[in-house]
């Protein structure tokens, strides 16, 4: 009984899907030999998705089956799918081969278990999709209809062809029919605000491990891409190494000195600033820092554009130009309209393990937040993208954009994400004199000593210069300060 007890049961083999996101969130693909319904509403792009498995799985040596049960003629179909990249003619017939079963459907559940067995015997089929289960479902009721799942499970098993049945119904209303199937992926489009967008949810998995809760997908010029949910897909990942070395400066020495000599590696800064008090320009500072010493660096920009950024660096005196032609300095430009939170954490990350840069600034951070969809969310996925970048070795510098210029209140932008993150600098205007100035706080620092004086910043055409502390003022910190008390130290 303890040898028993004792033993792993093995890993089902898996059928990948060939969806780079959809495998991540299948933790590898689907089980094969098993039967798996994939439910949605029209328009959620299940015929998409199961002709994308189709010639996904032929282009990789296998033999696909795209039977239908439906009156929809395949040339239309064909017609329909020929804009998606996943779509190759010459598979068609030669690798994917589609059928039409409606007839078998007509002559009940015994004959079109027949016809598909023939079929998947034929073609030596180690992957059938079925479209226009409902069709079937409709016919034989739940009861015969789950005796049609139990049938092919038997027979995938059997014949080692995975089966994958797309039922055009609302997922909340498939309990009849869903109880026998192994797996069950639920698609829907929903509003997201002002947008429509599309969503996956493995709702179960026979045999298998997968990533929990919504996914977002989209229907795009290659097909369905998936984005598994950021903090979802770290969740149980193992925490990788520290990252040492030397610290990385900004290339302005009284700055740097504030920081204790710059910023640990691997570790996660919060540059909060309001509109036009430096924020860019100390992200700028510190990519271009780094090309100088032969390091890597990353620009992942949401507000301008390369050449914009390109032209503003060189205002102050940075050859960020020259970083980008040698190579050092990557800039991976996306404008917020419309920004999928995930889709864009997952492009980051491939351009990070591409590009392996030891610097990164995010530009701005804030307009990621705002189109994070559900409450409270929005820590999870920051402290999951700071976890990822950290364990690739990137020191990373997340712009945010505070909401007032000047005024007694200063509300920090994500003040749950600022927790996640090691460092904390503040960049402010004030009003003195009848004048507005900069200045630059470090609020926190973790594991490092650092100057909490309030320190003057300038920007001239040499770049950014930090002075010594205000004086004469208190109340800095409300951007309207008022002079300091007599008698005062």
């Amino acid at each position: 009984m303890e040898e028993i007890q004792s033993r792993t049961p093995p890993r089902l083999e898996q059928l990948p899907t060939g969806i780079a996101g959809l495998d991540r969130v299948l933790r590898g693909g689907i089980p094969a030999g098993s039967v798996v319904l994939v439910a949605g509403t029209p328009g959620t792009g299940k015929t998409t998705l199961g002709n994308q498995l189709a010639h996904t799985h032929a282009a990789g040596g296998g033999c696909a089956v795209f039977a239908t049960a439906m009156a929809e003629t395949h040339d239309r179909m064909l017609a329909h799918l020929a804009g998606f990249g996943f779509f190759d003619p010459a598979l068609v017939g030669r690798g994917v081969a589609y059928l039409s079963v409606l007839e078998a459907v007509r002559d009940g559940v015994d004959g079109l278990v027949a016809a598909l067995r023939r079929i998947v015997r034929e073609e030596r089929a180690t992957l059938l999709v079925l479209d226009g289960t409902a069709v079937v479902a409709e016919l034989a009721g739940p009861t015969e209809f789950r005796a049609v799942t139990s049938q092919l499970q038997a027979q995938s098993a059997i014949l080692g062809c995975t089966t994958v049945l797309l039922i055009n119904r609302d997922p909340d209303g498939i309990g009849d029919v869903a109880t026998h199937a192994d797996g069950l992926i639920d698609l829907r489009q929903e509003r997201i605000g002002a947008r429509r967008a599309r969503s996956l949810e493995v709702v179960k998995l026979r045999g298998a491990d997968h990533l929990g809760g919504r996914h977002e997908f989209a229907l795009g010029p290659d097909g369905v891409a998936v984005y598994p949910r950021l903090e979802a897909a770290f969740a149980a990942a193992a925490p990788g190494s520290e990252p040492d070395g030397e610290r990385l400066g900004f290339g302005v020495p009284e700055f740097d000195a504030m920081l204790g000599g710059g910023l640990l590696p691997g570790s996660g800064t919060l540059l909060m600033g309001t509109p036009g008090a430096g924020k860019t320009l100390t992200g700028l500072h510190y990519v271009v820092e780094g090309a100088r010493r032969g390091e890597r660096g990353l620009i992942a920009g949401l507000h301008e554009r390369p050449d914009r950024l390109l032209r503003t660096a060189a205002g102050i005196g940075l050859d960020l130009a020259g970083a980008v032609d040698a190579g050092l300095v990557r800039i991976l430009w996306r404008p917020p309209l419309e920004l999928v939170p995930d889709a864009w954490a997952w492009e980051l990350l491939a351009a990070v393990a591409e590009h392996r840069p030891a610097r990164l600034v995010v530009d701005a951070l804030t307009d990621v937040e705002r189109r994070i969809a559900g409450p409270g969310r929005a820590p999870d996925f920051v402290a999951a993208l700071a976890g990822a970048l950290r364990d690739a070795g990137v020191t990373a510098v997340f712009n945010a954009e505070l909401g007032t210029l000047v005024g007694p209140e200063l509300r920090v932008p994500l003040p749950a994400v600022s927790v996640a993150l090691d460092n904390l600098v503040l960049l402010r205007y004030v009003e003195l004199g009848a004048r507005l100035q900069r200045f630059v706080s470090v609020l926190k620092t973790r594991e490092s000593a650092f100057d909490p004086a309030i320190r003057g910043l300038a920007i001239g055409s040499d770049g950014i210069t930090v002075g010594a502390p205000f004086a004469g003022a208190v109340a800095l910190l409300t951007g309207a300060p008022v002079p300091m008390p007599a008698g005062a130290p």
